[in-house]
């Protein structure tokens, strides 16, 4: 199950490949087939398991309404990985039906920072701040949910269900602006040997050049301690971009990560991103480098 598993993130990938590169060779087109968000990657990362890497964070969904499909992924081809395939209606008034496998609601909102500076490592901590079907399908084998969900932009409900372990997950998530802020929060709920929860709140804010954002995160259904992450990104100059992040679990903050990451921009949509730190752990911690050569969408 691996093994199809694996080939059908690297299909994904490919598929989003190629149809971007399709998208960029016909500017002239009155409407895409697909709209897109998120990023795609290949880099290497020091302090990890592999070395070397493909993945980013994808999605992508048939543009008009009614019938249609989305699909995705977040992570790495290999092990580390989870895909998103669903049948779509989408709605006049934005939102759309998916049935299939959705991205969770949970995932959708107050996303963890970590994840957009180095993404191996955001992967080695799932348990924190994804929801309970992502950290498990990175940690477990024969993961696999299915599900239906409803939402947009501005909010998100979500049902899955995971046969082979007996698991419902029920999560909704919702973005909102206030003052000057910008807030997201989701909420998950997990029926399986127990009954257990997610929670996470994020705020972000402009602050000086750049953007502030900080994140609370409820980990219980993960069975993971509750944590902070603070992350500020702000322009060195016209090709530069820095993002300085900590995230620190509440009891035990010795296994905390503290993290800088640069975004170098090339041409059109394509950077070399660059990031060092340091991942505390039971072993005295471990330096942490990164690079990798990114597209986003």
């Amino acid at each position: 199950m691996p093994e199809i598993t694996s080939r059908l993130c690297l299909s994904s990938l490919s598929l989003a490949t190629g149809l971007l590169a399709l998208s960029l060779a016909a500017p002239l087109r009155a409407e895409p087939v697909f709209e897109k968000t998120g990023w795609i990657g290949l880099g290497a990362a020091s302090g990890q398991d592999e070395e070397f890497w493909l993945g980013g964070d994808t999605s992508w969904a048939t543009t008009g309404d009614g019938l249609g499909l989305s699909f995705g992924g977040f992570g790495t081809v290999g092990r580390d990985h989870e895909t998103y395939a669903a049948l779509t209606y989408s709605l006049s008034d934005g939102n759309r039906i998916a049935l299939g496998n959705p991205r969770p609601a949970f995932d959708l909102f107050a996303r963890p920072q970590i994840s957009d500076v180095l993404l191996p490592e955001a992967l080695s901590r799932s348990a924190t701040g994804f929801s309970r079907l992502t950290d498990g399908t990175l940690t477990k084998n024969d993961y696999l949910p299915y599900g239906l969900s409803y939402g947009g932009a501005e909010m998100a409900v979500s049902l899955h269900y995971v046969e082979d372990y007996d698991v419902t997950v029920l999560s909704a998530g919702g973005s909102w602006a206030l003052n000057n802020w910008r807030l997201e929060s989701a909420v998950e709920l997990v029926e399986g040997d127990g009954r257990a929860a997610n929670a996470k709140l994020q705020g972000s804010v402009a602050l000086g050049p750049g953007t502030f954002t900080g994140s609370l995160f409820y980990n219980e259904a993960n069975d993971a301690p509750g944590a902070v992450e603070m992350a500020y990104r702000h322009p060195l100059n016209d090709r530069i971009a820095l993002t300085e992040l900590v995230s620190v679990p509440f009891e035990a903050p010795e296994d905390g990560v503290a993290l800088l990451g640069a975004n170098v921009y090339l041409r059109g949509s394509a950077s070399l991103d660059l990031s060092a730190g340091y991942s505390g752990g039971a072993d005295g911690g471990d330096g942490l480098a990164g690079a990798a050569l990114r597209l986003d969408f």
